[in-house]
Order: structure tokens, then C-alpha cells, then sequence
């Protein structure tokens, strides 16, 4: 599995600063240069088509690249990119006659944007044009064509809401063209495919901290220096030292979180592939307003830039065998609920608490906020929601302790497939399928199997001990009267827990019998048929054994 880290240049000197954007700058316009003039050859089509296997033409990569090679300058001064150049444009263009052949979809071909920002006169122009309020922008065609169809059947309210909604977007799009525009463009990420010592980017550490390496400038270029690496120096991905080597490219220390980068990068992972971003700093704030008007326009430029790697990682873990299933339930209490079983479908451990302290603030929070609310004589009508990063914190930490359990104890994860709903009263369908991403990569990263997911339907009213599906099963108000929401009480067998564990129970056992059928989603009732099978009626087989 490959993931992606991104790692800021600590604090860069000016120097570096105007390197680094000197060469971005000329990397973007050199391929700018170099598609137009590919693109401009009169029988471009014919000399990159080849037959395939059914004697149809069809774009050949090796040819592409050779006619780029052909219109990309030999003693470029960023020789050491040259390979990355005609790769990033063989690609773009491959991509655009490959749907040319098609003949599918229409393609347009790849351009790169001018870096220059507009004038002023420019922008006068372009702002009187935006906000004359009797100039129509442009609406799409494919829009224009569903307004047109809903006029055509009849339906002018329709046709007239479309219309609103599209001008709205042309509105909208019109409006961020033009800010870009005056900010001017940002120079293309150069992409290095190759993380070697003597190419590329590669990452190297030295006394607790790391570095990027990056050549960038052909010998002899002014910008161009050798310098001796410190004894000490480490490869990351080789861990060959490189002390007393001499490099001739940039030197970037790099800002990291130490828990984050290193426990989940660059202990478990390979790095493959890098590419050099930069980024617009944000606009300062109000306490540093003043300061920032009074910076002299010759101070602007590469100062007012930040520059990233970001890395991609490998990540090779041997393989872990199964021996167990460990089922996850989204909870009506809780966040969620984890029940183990074995591959006989025997009861090994449940009432795992996966709820961990980001959601228990998260709830505190909560509940002070809705205790306030009611004193104040306000009815909160919406539901219970977590967003940004927040819902992301609880999220992480939700996924770490399931995979530490899994791992533990070598387990297969069961979730439930969520279709169109929430999970739980606390997070969304999006944050849910966030949650499934962090537990495969999580799982794949330490040689688990990704989780695999079973239907939702009946977990919550199926009776794990002996197999009973009945809405009952879930009494909704106790003796009293009063609603409760965690309570399993099978009318078949007596059986009673909490609800959630219960529910996790069948959702590992779901997973058991999905496996034993080849991975594939089972209708309910074949299930139930199996479960009562293992089980037994009486709920004193393989699972009644080690009930709670």
C-alpha cells in the first residue's frame, strides 16, 4: 500500500528561497514550451500511432516521448530534471490523444498556465466586465442543453431554477478565474520519480533530524553547489551512510511531527516517489497587517512562499494469518461496540470499550452545550454531528484501537456496509467512509487483510446465543416505562446484554459465514439458517459455551 507525507522546508534562507522558485518557475515554463511545440507539429497523430494486437492505431507512449525528447533542449541548466520533464509531458499528452482515439468524449489539449499575474489594466478590465450587470456570462453548453430539455418537456419552473443554479456557477466560476488571475498562477510540483543519491529526492537524516536532497541545476550552472554531507548522514531509504559524500544539489531541513511522521512514515514505510510543491502563505492577520503593507515590492517574491515535499511511501508488511474475526457495531449509546470470535464461531472476548477519550470530551462537550440550550429555552432539533478536526481526532483514535485489538489478536475486522445513513447518531455517512480508509490502511500497513464489510439488516435484532430474530428483541422502555436505548433481551431464549456487543456478536459472525462463502454478501435468512446451525437451538454449542 502506498500513503503520502507531506513535510515542510524549515525556515529556508532567501538563497534557497530563490533557488527553489527559480527553478520551478523555469521547470513550469520550459514544459509549457515544450507541449505547445509538440502539439503544433502538423502530423503529430501519425508519428506517435502504432498498431495494437487488432491492427488499430493507437498512441504509442515510447513515441510520444521520443518526438517531446525531440522539442525539449538538450543543455537545459535543469539537465538533472530533463527525464522528469518528458515524462510529467508524455503523460498529459497520452492522456489527451488516448481520448482523441476514443472518440468518446471530447479532449482538450493540455495547457499550462502563464505564471505572469495580470496588469492592472488587465484587472480593471476584467472586474468591469464581471460586475456589469447586464453582461450574461456563459453558461455550458451540456447545461444549456438540460435547460433546453426541460423546456422542451414542459417543465419551465425546471428550466428556470437550472438556470439559476448554472448562472450561479458561471457567477461563481468567473469570479475565482479572476482572483487567480491577479495572484498569478503557481509554478507545477516537479515530480521525482527516481529517490537515489545520484537523482531525484531523497530523504537522509542526521543527528535526530531529516533532510531532502534535492539536484536541480546541470554542472556549471551558478546555482549549482558541492558540498561535503557531515559524518553521520543516513539514507532513509537505504539506511547506507552517506558521510564525507560530496552532493551537488540543495540541502532542505524539513519540519515534521516526530509521533506522526516518523511512527507512521519513516519507521514502517519505503519512500518512493517525491514531489517539490510550493504554496502561497496565508494572508497575515490583523496584527501583522501593518507590517506586511510596509514590506518594499522588492522584498516580494520567493519570501512570500512556503515549500513542501511531499513523499510517498511503500509499505511491505509480511503478511499476518487470521485466527479470528473481530466484529465492530456503530453504537445508539456509544460510538461502537467490538466482539472477538474464532474461526468455529466460539465466543473469545466482547464488551470492548472502543469509545477512547477524544469522543468522551467530545460527549462532555455536548452535553454541556444541550443542558445550556435547554435553560435558555431553546429546542435543539438537529441531530448530534462532528466535523473537521474533531470528528478526525476521534476518528483516528477509534481506528488505532480497533487495529491494536486486530492485531493482538490476529484478526479478520467485520464492519457493516452504511448505505445512505448515518452512523449512529454521530457521524455522518462521509466520516463513516473516512473511518473504513484509516482502518485499511491502518490494517494493510501492519499485514492485516482490509476489513471487509456485511449488511446492516437484522444485526441489531438477531439473538447471538441462539440464532432468534425478532423487532422485540429490542424492548425500547424498561419496566418503568422509561425509553432506553442499550438493552438485548431475546423473547425466544432469555438471553439479555447490552445492545451494542449483542449486535457486534452477529456482525462477526455475518463476517464468518461471508468468508466461508466465498466473500460475498448472504441474504439474511441463509445466515440465520448457518448461525442457528453453530450455535444450536438451545445456545449451548460452540458459543453458548463461553456466553457472558
Amino acid at each position: 500500500m502506498f500513503k503520502t507525507a507531506r513535510f515542510k522546508v524549515h525556515n529556508p534562507s532567501r538563497h534557497k528561497s530563490v533557488m527553489l522558485w527559480y527553478a520551478m518557475t523555469h521547470y513550469h515554463l520550459t514544459l509549457k514550451a515544450a507541449i505547445e511545440r509538440v502539439l503544433a507539429i502538423p502530423d503529430l497523430v501519425e508519428r506517435v500511432s502504432q498498431p495494437d494486437k487488432r491492427n488499430k492505431l493507437r498512441p504509442n507512449r515510447f513515441a510520444v516521448a521520443k518526438v517531446i525528447r525531440e522539442n525539449t533542449p538538450l543543455n537545459w541548466e535543469l539537465a538533472p530534471l530533463r527525464d522528469y520533464l518528458i515524462g510529467d509531458a508524455s503523460a498529459m499528452i497520452m492522456s489527451h490523444l488516448s481520448k482523441v482515439y476514443k472518440g468518446k468524449n471530447e479532449s482538450n489539449p493540455p495547457t499550462m498556465p502563464s505564471l505572469e499575474p495580470m496588469t492592472e489594466g488587465q484587472f480593471r478590465q476584467a472586474y468591469s466586465e464581471f460586475t456589469d450587470p447586464e453582461a450574461k456570462l456563459a453558461i455550458k453548453p451540456q447545461q444549456q442543453e438540460k435547460i433546453a430539455g426541460a423546456t422542451a418537456s414542459g417543465g419551465t419552473r425546471v428550466a428556470k431554477r437550472l438556470e439559476k443554479i448554472y448562472t450561479n456557477w458561471a457567477v461563481s466560476r468567473a469570479a475565482g478565474q479572476l482572483l487567480r488571475k491577479l495572484d498569478g498562477e503557481l509554478p507545477r510540483p516537479i515530480e521525482f520519480t527516481h529517490t537515489e543519491f545520484a537523482r531525484g529526492c531523497m530523504l537522509a537524516s542526521h543527528d535526530g533530524n531529516y533532510y531532502a536532497l534535492i539536484r536541480l541545476f546541470s554542472e556549471g550552472h551558478r546555482y549549482r553547489e558541492k558540498k561535503v554531507l557531515q559524518d553521520g548522514f543516513i539514507d532513509c531509504k537505504t539506511g547506507e551512510s552517506l558521510g564525507g559524500m560530496k552532493y551537488p544539489g540543495l540541502i532542505l531541513p524539513l519540519e515534521m511531527d516526530r509521533d506522526f511522521h516518523e511512527n507512521e512514515y519513516l519507521t514502517h514505510g519505503t519512500i518512493q516517489s517525491a514531489k517539490l510543491v510550493v504554496k502561497r502563505r496565508p494572508e497575515p492577520s490583523a496584527r501583522g497587517q501593518k507590517q506586511a503593507t510596509e514590506t518594499p515590492a522588492t522584498e516580494l517574491g520567493p519570501a512570500n512562499y512556503d515549500f513542501y515535499v511531499h513523499a510517498a511511501f511503500e509499505f511491505k508488511p509480511p503478511p499476518v494469518g487470521t485466527e479470528t474475526f473481530l466484529g465492530i457495531d456503530r453504537g445508539a449509546a456509544r460510538i461502537g461496540s467490538a466482539t472477538l470470535v474464532d474461526r468455529q464461531g466460539t465466543l473469545i472476548q466482547s464488551g470492548f470499550d472502543l469509545d477512547g477519550s477524544a469522543f468522551a470530551v467530545e460527549m462532555r462537550r455536548f452535553e454541556v452545550q444541550t443542558r445550556h440550550m435547554q435553560q435558555r429555552g431553546i429546542q435543539r432539533s438537529r441531530k448530534f454531528s462532528l466535523r473537521g478536526k474533531r470528528a478526525d481526532a476521534i476518528l483516528g483514535e477509534y481506528a488505532n484501537r480497533i487495529v491494536a485489538i486486530a492485531a493482538q489478536h490476529r484478526s479478520q475486522v467485520v464492519i457493516e456496509a452504511i448505505e445512505g445513513t448515518t452512523m449512529g447518531r454521530f457521524l455522518k455517512q462521509s466520516q463513516f467512509a473516512k473511518l473504513q480508509q484509516m482502518l485499511t490502511y491502518k490494517a494493510e500497513r501492519l499485514g492485516l487483510p482490509a476489513p471487509i464489510e456485511v449488511p446492516a439488516a437484522y444485526t441489531s435484532q438477531t439473538c447471538a446465543v441462539c440464532g432468534h430474530k425478532d423487532p422485540a428483541n429490542r424492548p425500547k422502555k424498561d419496566a418503568a416505562g422509561k425509553p432506553q436505548q442499550d438493552v438485548f433481551k431475546c423473547v425466544a431464549c432469555g438471553h439479555a446484554t447490552n445492545a451494542d456487543t449483542n449486535a457486534s456478536r452477529v456482525i462477526a459472525l455475518r463476517g464468518l459465514h461471508q468468508i466461508e462463502n466465498g466473500g460475498k454478501f448472504k441474504k439474511f435468512d441463509l445466515f440465520q439458517q448457518w448461525l442457528k446451525e453453530v450455535i444450536g437451538r438451545d445456545g449451548r454449542a460452540a458459543l453458548g459455551q463461553h456466553a457472558q
